[in-house]
């Protein structure tokens, strides 16, 4: 096969591309040769940066583990306690730690503080951990590499807590090598590197795959005393530089030779460009008409003639009419109508200036309404190009209108406007409405828009940038100045505009006036933040507000102080003036609390009568002067309330602030405990929280007697018992007596009502109580008829807040409308207080009871308000003489008087008396000769099990 040889119209360029490739071939190998050498230098950094991290990290927690020894006790009554507390404080301040281990002289686990590893470890020796502490004292730390149960990599390091003295035991801690490391050094490299590191033979981590063709940075480190081998290798990415370079060189190469190739190749093809004019000109959608001048005896230009026409000229006009193509141009012109454009092709040819006109014609000779002419000279005449432009034009006109339609609906839009300006920020056009918006003008906003701006958003230029990159940013506000000098807040939505190359040209978008959205979503946040009766925080306020303060004090090591606030006696003003009342109180205390405060301190209302001061940047012992001074200003404080006038006090909790403090949570129960503790001491002072406070151990242990309250009411631990109501100077109609209750323990033994009655009433258990004991009332009753026909009254107690519950009242009446037990026969006992405290109540549940045949007992009478003016008006049958005055009676004269005169009162209103606390026969005698009712009392009879009673009834009947 021969060869044809390279002309030179195929040799040069040749040539010139194997040059060309040359070159670029030994660059791209100089930036392969530079590329190698950073990403050496880099990896070598990043391996320092990774052994300098991992060291550091190895030193700090095997300097924490040395601190906790040296500050382990000499005597410690719990040195499980200790430890624990503080290697579960180190965990948290150093993370890292997967568990640390205390161990005793034998090397023997004692606790761990890693909970899920717990029952595996404890009492196992530290050698199944792999440390082999030996018995002769070690002053630095063992070490050892093992594997855990889930075969991930561990280190573990130990030490005698005393190396001189092993009495106190051993202190090992564990690293997870693959969750620590995974994050330390995932940070530094990233997917930037492939590394392994290596402990021995043991790979420990391994990221990527190291390449030998690349260069390797080798480290050495050590990691809680073990010596470990780093591997980096920096990656390339997803490109390489050296082959990038040399494949845009080739293609550059073949570019520029393709480019020569072509410019010698037209040289020999021009004898073609008439052929290939000719079918260009066939094959345009233009109409081309060559015409040649004709000139007259001076060789003046007169008219012309049509020389040459192409298929669309043929195509675009009637051609069928002879008139029109052996015609002169003028006639052609004259015949459709257009006359005056002959001086116009004459001066073309002329000067040789082209002609561009449209024209919009009317003529049956030209099938087009429209069309565009354009006259260039050619030779010694005149080229005519005409193209149809009727649907161009039809579109024009229709964008036109669907243009003004468009403007028309932005410039009715209500509270929005439509605006474009240019990269620049210089606006183009803004609709009509902004004028409704701010006032202004459109024209005069184009021009002083940056004049009307009161204030730009914070992150204005972080908008700006998106848009100049193309992107649209998040919707955004500005403040102006309207015209009549008000502000108003405008939210703008931006949109990039780019050109058919994907050019940004320009910003368009909508403005929309937010300014009543924005006061209405402010007035929201305020209604969700503050309280609506005294304009302080709220309770969900106040939780954020302070757990930001406790972050503040972290952050900046400082201290602050929470006081937690309970009004004293406000229950009593809200029951006895009502709501309205107490609202007001509420108020004027709100105003008291906040006078002498800093704009840092917090004062918010967290329940009906409890409020939480938190003083900013002051210690506890700085705000003791200042609680002082608020307890005083409490204590001279008045509450006049129409004829009343009502003195209050207050309860302050205190708990400090400190970096140490656990959680909000935490110290708000601390707050709240010390508020308890000034309560149970006398009320009207403050407390500061002390942990190791017996007042707030007795409060826990308060607390654990509710928790046995309420599971004894479930367990059904209760035991009905009732104390003889003896007739002194009243007939005896039957048996009366009291109903007392008694709770059983889970061993079964008698608790003492002493104790679980008060906790029960101040922790509002009180309610369910009452309600078992009547209907363990009622049904023992029931089930003994033989005993019931005997009975005279069964007394059954109830408490204050049960006098309130409607609910339960309902049920009473429920069940004594249908129980076969009269109702004549059960008399109900309210306390004095109660019923004072909640006299309306008192009165509605007296009286619906009254209306079945109940009868009602007011118990304590003398212990509480002592008011006889109630006692008129409180529809009681029955007056309890309240046993502190009656128990000294024959030994105290002022008690045997004010037990007389209570007699003497209560018997002319029409009332019973009866006397507690009977104790001896000769205060039996002294009561007898008074006159009183009733009397009741151990000398009387003692407590005893109801059910005992009820069997005595069940065996004579039978």
């Amino acid at each position: 096969m021969r060869f044809k040889p390279l002309d030179r119209v195929n040799g040069l360029p040749f040539a010139l591309f194997l040059i060309l490739c040359l070159i670029f071939s030994l660059f791209s190998l100089y930036l392969e040769n530079q590329e190698q050498r950073r990403l050496a230098a880099k990896a070598k950094v990043v391996a320092q940066q990774v052994a300098n991290s991992i060291e550091v990290f190895s030193a700090d927690r095997q300097r924490a583990l040395k601190d906790l020894m040296i500050t382990w006790p000499e005597n410690h009554p719990n040195p499980t306690d200790w430890f624990n507390a503080h290697a579960v404080t180190m965990q948290h301040v150093l993370p890292g730690f997967d568990d640390i281990v205390w161990a005793d002289e034998q090397q023997l686990v004692q606790w761990n503080i890693k909970g899920a590893d717990r029952s595996r470890l404890l009492y196992r020796p530290l050698s199944d951990l792999g440390l082999e502490l030996g018995k002769t004292p070690v002053v630095d730390f063992v070490n050892a590499l093992i594997r855990n149960d889930k075969g991930r990599y561990v280190a573990v390091v130990g030490r005698a807590i005393n190396p001189y003295d092993p009495s106190y035991g051993f202190v090992a801690a564990s690293f997870d090598l693959e969750a620590t490391l995974a994050v330390m050094v995932g940070e530094l490299i990233g997917s930037d590197f492939s590394l392994t590191l290596q402990d021995g033979e043991h790979r420990l981590m391994a990221n990527g795959v190291l390449h030998q063709s690349e260069p390797i940075i080798e480290q050495q480190l050590q990691f809680a005393g073990r010596q470990w081998l780093l591997k980096l290798q920096g990656n390339r990415g997803g490109f390489e530089i050296g082959r990038i370079v040399m494949a845009i060189g080739v293609l550059m190469s073949l570019v520029i030779s393709i480019f020569l190739r072509r410019q010698l190749r037209s040289a020999f093809k021009l004898n073609q460009s008439q052929e290939r004019y000719k079918a260009a000109s066939e094959s345009s959608l233009d109409a081309i008409l060559v015409l040649q001048a004709v000139q007259d005896a001076h060789k003046d230009i007169i008219d012309f003639e049509l020389v040459e026409s192409n298929q669309v000229a043929r195509k675009i006009f009637v051609t069928d009419s002879p008139y029109l193509v052996q015609s002169t141009l003028s006639q052609q012109l004259q015949a459709l109508g257009h006359a005056e454009l002959l001086p116009l092709c004459i001066q073309v040819c002329l000067t040789g200036k082209a002609h561009e006109q449209y024209l919009e014609t009317s003529s049956d000779l030209i099938l087009a309404q429209w069309i565009k002419i354009q006259i260039v000279k050619a030779g010694n005449g005149i080229a005519v190009t005409i193209r149809d432009i009727t649907a161009r034009r039809l579109n024009q006109q229709a964008l036109k209108e669907s243009e003004e339609k468009f403007r028309r609906l932005v410039d009715g839009l209500n509270g929005h406007f439509v605006y474009s300006h240019d990269l620049a920020g210089r606006i183009n056009y803004v609709s009509s409405s902004v004028q409704d918006i701010l006032g202004y003008s459109p024209e005069y906003f184009k021009l002083n828009y940056r004049h009307c701006v009161k204030r730009n958003p914070g992150n204005i230029e972080q908008i700006r940038e998106q848009l100049h990159s193309g992107q649209r940013p998040d919707p955004y506000v500005v403040e102006y100045f309207n015209k009549n000098g008000e502000i108003r807040h405008i939210e703008y939505r931006d949109s990039p505009v780019f050109d058919h190359e994907h050019k940004l040209i320009a910003i368009e978008g909508i403005g929309r006036d937010v300014t009543a959205d924005l006061a209405l979503q402010q007035q929201v946040y305020y209604q969700a933040n503050h309280d609506q009766l005294t304009g302080l925080y709220n309770r969900y306020a106040f939780d954020r507000l302070l757990k930001e303060r406790l972050a503040l004090v972290r952050e900046q090591k400082s201290v602050s102080t929470l006081c937690y606030i309970d009004m004293d006696q406000f229950k009593l003003v809200n029951d006895s003036c009502g709501h309205q009342a107490g609202d007001e109180l509420l108020r004027q205390v709100a105003n008291l609390l906040a006078t002498s405060l800093k704009s840092a301190d917090i004062l918010a209302r967290v329940g009906g009568d409890e409020f939480c001061l938190v003083y900013a940047d002051c210690a506890v012992n700085e705000v003791l002067d200042k609680l002082g001074k608020m307890l005083n200003a409490i204590r001279g404080f008045r509450f006049v309330w129409e004829d009343k006038v009502f003195h209050i006090g207050a309860s302050i909790g205190v708990a400090e602030i400190t970096a140490g403090t656990i959680s909000s949570t935490e110290l708000i129960k601390a707050a709240d405990h010390a508020c308890y503790s000034a309560k149970n001491l006398g009320r009207n002072r403050y407390h500061v929280f002390d942990e190791s406070d017996q007042q707030l151990n007795y409060q826990q242990s308060e607390l654990e007697w509710v928790n046995e309250i309420q599971k004894a009411l479930l367990g059904d631990r209760f035991e009905l018992f009732y104390q003889v109501i003896e007739p002194l100077n009243q007939p005896a109609c039957g048996r009366h007596y009291e109903i007392l209750v008694r709770m059983l323990s889970e061993q079964g033994e008698y608790l003492n009502p002493g104790i679980f009655i008060p906790v029960a009433e101040r922790y509002g258990l009180m309610n369910k109580l009452d309600e078992w004991v009547f209907n363990q009332t009622i049904n023992a009753l029931e089930q003994h008829p033989a005993h019931l026909d005997v009975l005279d009254k069964c007394a059954i107690n109830l408490s204050g807040m049960t006098l309130g519950n409607d609910e339960f009242l309902d049920k009473i009446v429920l069940r004594l409308k249908h129980s076969s037990v009269p109702p004549e026969k059960i008399c109900f006992e309210i306390t004095e207080t109660a019923a004072v405290t909640n006299l309306a109540a008192a009165s509605r549940f007296i009286d619906v009871l009254r209306d079945l045949g109940c009868r009602f007992a007011l118990d304590d009478f003398g212990a509480g308000m002592s008011s006889f003016t109630y006692l008129k008006n409180m529809a009681v049958d029955y007056v309890k003489i309240d046993g502190s005055f009656v128990r000294n009676m024959c030994r105290d004269r002022s008690d045997y008087a004010t037990v007389k005169a209570i007699h003497e009162i209560a018997t002319s209103m029409g009332k019973l008396t009866v006397a507690e606390f009977v104790s001896d026969q000769e205060t039996r005698q002294a009561l007898a000769g008074l006159g009183i009712g009733y009397g009741q009392g151990f000398a009387l009879g003692k407590p005893a099990p109801l059910h005992s009673l009820l069997r005595e009834f069940s065996a004579l009947a039978s």
